[in-house]
């Protein structure tokens, strides 16, 4: 024992273990580097049901010991479980008797080895001319912005830096970073994370660019794709409803029963491995959910879906996340420390690809808003409004009286009265507290609009010094914070029904674990809403708070909301400054050929200056004869009245000249709409065939235009990125209006008010450079390869009119463009495809990415 414990250590183990009379006692033990334990801790007695707290409390380096009464040292099943899931995260795991003389190594350790710096030699050899790629992959042509960018992110690598890089389209930068990032990982033992914003990148990565590199790299890594826990299947959920099963719609019947059938022969228990899409409220009733998971104590554990997947995440070189699900994990991180466990295994190396999308996910991430039906929703899932005799309270009720025995007749009577005198009843009152909070602040605020000559739709409220003075604003905050204050006792309800049922005997006591464990999470999201309303009612300065009110048929829909006016500083202070490696990436990052912007806005203009580094890559293409830009200067300004008529005779004219094959963006789906309505017949009868967003999924959607010979696909916002379609299926990209977005947006206009009062330009600074970069994106869904030929048209005549639309017409640099009247413009169309020789389909550029 002296060789791997301190006297000190082995003396606080003994007087601990006997303290707990000899029973199982878990320790956390520090070591000095060398695997040395000079400190313990105790953190759990009497049982391992604790394992899954003491998991978030251990760091990498650290070793969890824990006695075994019996004298024999021989790992259990339980053990060698609990032993394989510290392995992976980099902490040992050690058997002892109870008098701290003997003990057994499950796990030795792990012990800091020095980190070996890439070689750059290694990384040039894959890109090389006669390298691995060239020899790999048919058609390869070697990309010097591909070698580039590599180094840059091998340099990050090495010399523990942030790195922004503008790839554009061609680059090839998922295999630039994936290379550095793999042999990083491999032999330093230090995991990366690759986070993308779009499941279309996702799936390249995870189905494409990682198993060509895992074929011809030499690089023996594993990599994972992480998701989050509500696309797995609660096994504990589906044995509950198997017995509950009239909770289940009509309509909903079926798909539990394919789910059921479903259950017992998938393997990874995952969503998207579902043959059909369920309803979102089927689904909902069935998956994982972390404050509605009993971790250890589960019946279900060890076959649970979600902790299988997170079994294999620890133990992979590699893991791909989506942004989203990584700022849930560097927030739970902030709390639980860097070096632990939090929804993901630690790492310390970070990708972003598709960063331009890092501040608007950090804001969604730190947002909030509160409805009647979210709220609504919560108090459901404890009775089912139609069906009283449904939801976990009525299931509470029928369990109580049926397993609790005669001799424990004094807890019933409390339990059962904290359920009939207070739950039950409190939910009808906390329904009804909802309804009139919502209709009293919906109604206020229509009564004020209207005297403003305001009309039906949808309005908002941004409340501001002059809002707060006003009647309104009284009435509001007197009726959300008594709203908060009435979830608040309730929570307090529900906590006291918990602790008695937690008084029960133990063996009593597991067969209501699920349902107590359900009714605690409900407990835990009304508490959360209880704090969010008063959170709404504050005033401080650095989140915008707003009421969002729609009148239509259906009656009054009000949400309160807020969102942070920046998260400069919350993305330097838990990103930039805690993980070691960081790579910014994305085909659009840069505004007028600089990265200003981006950095003010994600905080990297915060740190030393010598960690950043930068590197801008035009794409490889030869934008100058793949493509014609086309700027018709004599239509009417988006704004006018006549814009949509306008615009509607010209556009038949040019989708005649590429005979359909076209994507007709806009900004607003009204818009949109109107044109499509009216374009719809003569596109028809030319032999087209239109398409519009929402008639489908985005996915279908995008198969049919690919497999259609000449379809013209009207969309808005989502069909500006992340859509891939190469070839002679997409010739034309229209995009009707500047991307601005709508300037009165309650946060927008609340940041631009903050950055004039720092004594900024708003518009210059935030309102042009979000759009430009918007706009970038929008055109990328042109050419996606070298064989790719088109014409994009800007039909908006601010970039020709406006200062501002320089930055717009340079964010196209290298194309040709076109400016001039309809009738220039459509002809410059046709002499450029009538120029194009012919190319076949079937020609594509390996390699190529989408972006």
């Amino acid at each position: 024992m002296d060789r791997h414990f301190s006297e000190h250590t082995q003396k606080v183990m003994r007087e601990t273990i006997a303290e707990a009379c000899g029973n199982e006692v878990f320790f956390l033990g520090h070591t000095d580097g060398t695997g040395f334990v000079t400190s313990v801790e105790p953190l759990a007695r009497g049982n391992r049901d604790a394992v899954a707290a003491i998991v978030v409390a251990t760091s990498c380096g650290d070793i969890v010991i824990h006695n075994h009464p019996s004298g024999d040292l021989t790992p259990s099943q339980a053990d060698i479980e609990i032993a394989s899931i510290m392995g992976n995260q980099g902490v040992g795991f050690i058997i002892i008797d109870n008098q701290a003389e003997r003990f057994y190594i499950a796990v030795t350790p792990f012990i800091p080895q020095e980190l070996h710096k890439l070689e750059y030699l290694d990384v040039e050899s894959f890109y090389a001319r006669e390298g691995i790629l060239a020899a790999s992959l048919k058609g390869y042509e070697f990309r010097e912005e591909q070698v580039r960018m590599a180094f840059l992110a091998t340099e990050a690598f090495n010399e523990d830096k942030v790195a922004i890089i503008e790839a554009g389209t061609g680059t090839g930068k998922s295999l630039a970073y994936l290379l550095p990032a793999a042999l990083w990982a491999t032999r330093n033992k230090e995991r990366v994370v690759i986070s993308t914003n779009t499941i279309n990148l996702q799936e390249q990565l995870i189905r494409k660019d990682i198993p060509f590199l895992l074929r011809y790299s030499g690089i023996n890594f594993k990599a994972v794709l992480v998701k989050g826990r509500s696309n797995y299947l609660c096994k504990r959920k589906l044995s509950g409803i198997r017995h509950e099963p009239t909770l289940f719609q009509d309509e909903s019947a079926d798909e539990l029963k394919a789910i059921i059938a479903w259950s017992e022969k998938t393997i990874e228990g995952c969503r998207n491995d579902l043959s059909f899409l369920p309803r979102h409220e089927t689904w909902e009733e069935l998956c994982c959910e972390a404050d509605q998971c009993n971790r250890v104590k589960c019946p279900h554990y060890a076959g649970c879906f979600f902790y299988a997947a997170r079994r294999d995440a620890a133990s992979a070189d590699l893991l791909v996340v989506n942004h989203a699900l990584l700022m849930a994990d560097v927030v739970v991180r902030q709390e639980a420390g860097y070096d632990s466990s939090a929804i993901l295994p630690p790492f310390k190396r970070l990708i972003f690809d598709e960063g331009h999308h890092l501040e608007d996910v950090a804001t969604s991430h730190f947002a909030s808003q509160f409805s009647r039906q979210g709220l609504l929703k919560l108090i459901t899932k404890l009775q089912h409004p139609k069906k009283q005799g449904h939801g976990i309270l009525p299931k509470l009720a029928t369990m109580l009286a049926k397993e609790i025995p005669e001799e424990l007749d004094e807890l019933y009577l409390n339990a059962a009265n904290t359920l009939e005198e207070h739950l039950i009843p409190g939910r009808g009152k906390l329904v009804d507290a909802i309804s009139r909070t919502m209709d009293l602040i919906g109604t206020a605020l229509i009564a004020q609009l209207k005297r403003s000559g305001a009309g039906q739709g949808e309005h908002t409220l941004r409340l501001t010094p002059p809002i707060y003075a006003t009647p309104l604003w009284g009435e509001v905050e007197a009726t959300v914070t008594k709203l908060a204050a009435d979830l608040s006792a309730y929570t307090v309800a529900i906590k006291n029904c918990c602790r008695l049922c937690e008084k029960l005997p133990e063996e009593i006591a597991a067969k209501f674990s699920g349902i107590i464990t359900d009714l605690k999470g409900i407990r835990g999201r009304l508490e959360v809403a209880a704090s969010g309303l008063l959170f709404f009612c504050e005033r401080d300065d650095e989140f915008c708070r707003w009421i969002e009110v729609n009148k239509s048929a259906k009656g009054l829909s009000v949400k309160l909301c807020f969102a942070p006016l920046e998260v400069a500083a919350s993305l330097r202070k838990a990103v930039f400054e805690k993980f070691r490696t960081v790579v910014i990436t994305s085909a659009t990052l840069a505004v007028g050929d600089k990265f200003a912007y981006l950095k003010k806005r994600t905080g990297i203009n915060l740190l030393p200056t010598d960690r950043v580094s930068e590197l801008l890559l035009a794409s490889p293409f030869d934008f100058a004869s793949q493509s014609l830009v086309g700027i018709p200067s004599d239509l009417p300004e988006p704004g006018s009245p006549s814009f949509a008529s306008a615009i509607e005779g010209f556009l038949l004219q040019a989708v005649a000249i590429t005979q359909g094959r076209a994507f007709i963006l806009f900004t607003s789906y009204e818009l949109l709409s109107r044109v499509y309505d009216r374009m719809r017949t003569p596109l028809t009868a030319m032999g087209l065939t239109p398409l519009r967003q929402g008639e489908a999924s985005r996915h279908l959607l995008i198969s049919r235009f690919k497999k259609e010979k000449n379809a013209v696909l009207f969309a808005t916002d989502s069909f500006w990125e992340g859509v891939d379609v190469q070839g002679k299926a997409l010739e034309l990209v229209v995009i009707t209006r500047l991307p601005f977005r709508v300037p009165t947006e309650p946060l927008l206009e609340a940041r631009a008010e903050h950055i004039a009062e720092e004594g900024g330009d708003p518009f210059r600074e935030y309102t042009v450079p979000q759009a430009v970069i918007k706009f970038k994106q929008g055109f990328g869904r042109l050419i996606r390869s070298r064989d790719d030929r088109g014409a994009a048209l800007v039909l908006d005549v601010r970039v020709l009119t406006k200062n501002y639309g320089r930055s717009f017409l340079r964010a196209l640099t290298g194309t040709r463009q076109l400016a001039g009247p309809q009738t220039e413009v459509l002809e410059g169309m046709r002499s450029f495809f009538t120029s194009l020789e012919e190319y076949p389909a079937s020609r594509k550029l390996k390699g190529t990415e989408s972006n």
